[in-house]
């Protein structure tokens, strides 16, 4: 698992080695714009044009290291500065950069574009929108990638949040970011998805005795391909999990379906749809595969004395899944017997809604329950606004069970550390994906029990990071078939085999 960290995890390790080590911070810059540059080398032929765009702080600073070392090795380099350097670091490298003789210019000057625009203006400690000088640079670079410029960015774009992945207006858009010694978390997140181009992590010294013990990490091939147990010639379906998927209300029946076709196509040997009796037939019609048992509704949704057939129903079954379809006219008196019954249990949709508006069945939640909402389902749960994806889903986690949360990228929170999935396509932005979702855990999650294994706290949390990358590789298989536009959840479903095949 690729490692992250977040900026103030960043500072705090930089300043333990400081001061442990008495290593001059400026030391530090010229390890990282060494790292840069060797990076920048490698992609460039030795007669490149490459402009600096340098802030006033360190990550100024960086960029005139760097433009110093490349001028060096016979690269056109020139430096425009945002405004004057102010950090002592940086002064001490735009003075070592004009003694190396780099032409200092402005964009009011120049026409021409560069074949790289170097991003030095900001690093991770922005905290507001970049204004003046910083600005115009800014929307010169990208105008200047639009007509072929390489971007590169050093350590995060200027203008991006660090920590959550928000934008700012303006940002840069880069080719590459070049992060120094780990990855910033924020360029996994919300804008820095587009934001940051390739994301590469450059060593720059800090010894291992000084890395934080909470780095995040990013979820790979080998991490799910190592999740995933092996299949023995002799199994049986009930040896693969028995799911009990409650959902559906009249006019939400698809939800239902897709969930059930995802569980079964994500292995459990035996799915059964516990719905309003009136959308049985449709069930079964969409999802012959699956079984269905009819309950009593009210309004087209499931009616308080349904609590009675699904206490019943969870006999001989080995987890549970709610929510999709569910409608938040469904009878609370469902949710409190599966939250009540012992079994690993995944809430979404609807059932998250019901539990928000209940604080009752918010206090239910248990280590074996898994809540999967997206940013406004938890909202409600957490009753404020949510912004920050990692800080957000270790207050869903907070509240007593295991949590993802769901964007365009998936934050797991684990123990004193989270999990982020990134796999996935713009195309999965339709209504019933995070149905598929919910099909596809809750079909690992009865396969894990079958066997006897543990799905609660920590392996809960990692078998959700699992199914979270399967079905964003499931979705990034539908777009490459069906296109961004054309494509829809189903298409997902009907992916889940090729993406289960991707990680054998």
């Amino acid at each position: 698992m690729k490692p992250l960290i977040s900026p103030a995890a960043m500072r705090d390790m930089e300043q333990r080695y400081f001061d442990k080590t008495g290593t001059p911070s400026i030391q530090l810059m010229e390890r990282a714009a060494r790292a840069l540059a060797q990076a920048i080398l490698r992609r460039c032929d030795r007669n490149s044009r490459i402009w600096f765009a340098c802030g006033p702080g360190g990550n100024g600073g960086d960029g005139y290291a760097c433009a110093r070392r490349l001028q060096a090795a016979g690269m056109r380099c020139a430096v425009f500065p945002a405004e004057a350097p102010r950090s002592p670091d940086a002064v001490e490298n735009y003075k070592s950069a004009r003694e190396a003789g780099i032409q200092e210019m402005t964009i009011d000057k120049v026409r021409e574009a560069p074949d790289i625009w170097v991003d030095a203006l900001y690093g991770t400690g922005l905290s507001r929108a970049p204004e003046g000088g910083a600005a115009a640079l800014i929307g010169r670079m990208n105008a200047d990638r639009a007509r072929g410029s390489l971007v590169v960015a050093v350590d995060i774009p200027s203008g991006l949040d660090g920590g959550t992945g928000a934008a700012w207006d303006p940002c840069v858009h880069a080719d590459v970011t070049y992060s120094f010694q780990f990855a910033k978390t924020g360029c996994f997140l919300a804008d820095g998805l587009d934001a940051c181009g390739r994301v590469e992590a450059l060593d720059i010294g800090i010894p291992r005795a000084y890395w934080p013990g909470d780095l995040a990490g990013l979820m790979g091939r080998e991490d799910v391909r190592r999740a995933l147990p092996a299949r023995p010639r002799n199994a049986h379906k009930g040896g693969n999990g028995h799911l009990l998927i409650v959902a559906g209300c009249m006019g939400m029946a698809g939800g239902a379906a897709m969930c059930a076709l995802s569980a079964l196509r994500s292995g459990a040997g035996l799915v059964t749809v516990a719905c309003p009796q009136s959308i049985a037939p449709i069930i079964q019609t969409l999802a012959p595969c699956a079984m269905c048992l009819p309950l009593p509704e009210r309004n087209g949704a499931i009616a308080p004395e349904a609590a009675r057939l699904l206490q019943a129903a969870l006999k001989g079954k080995d987890a549970v899944a709610c929510g999709c379809g569910l409608s938040r006219r469904a009878a609370p008196e469902a949710l409190r017997v599966l939250l009540g019954c012992g079994l690993p249990a995944l809430f979404d949709a609807d059932a998250l809604n019901l539990i928000a508006a209940d604080g009752a069945l918010r206090a239910m939640l248990r280590p074996n329950h898994v809540i999967t909402p997206h940013p406004g389902e938890a909202a409600r749960l957490l009753k404020r606004n949510v912004s920050d994806p990692v800080a957000d889903a270790q207050a869903l986690k907070a509240l007593g069970c295991q949590a993802l949360l769901k964007g365009a990228a998936t934050v797991i929170p684990l123990e004193g550390r989270a999990v982020l999935s990134t796999s996935g396509a713009a195309g999965m932005a339709k209504g019933g994906s995070g149905d598929c979702l919910t099909g596809l855990l809750g079909g690992l999650m009865a396969e894990r029990a079958a066997a006897g294994l543990e799905v609660s706290g920590a392996a809960l949390g990692e078998l959700s990071a699992v199914a979270s990358e399967i079905h964003g590789k499931a979705g990034e298989l539908a777009q490459a078939k069906r296109g961004v536009r054309g494509m829809c959840a189903m298409d997902i479903v009907e992916a889940l085999p090729e993406a289960f095949r991707y990680y054998e």
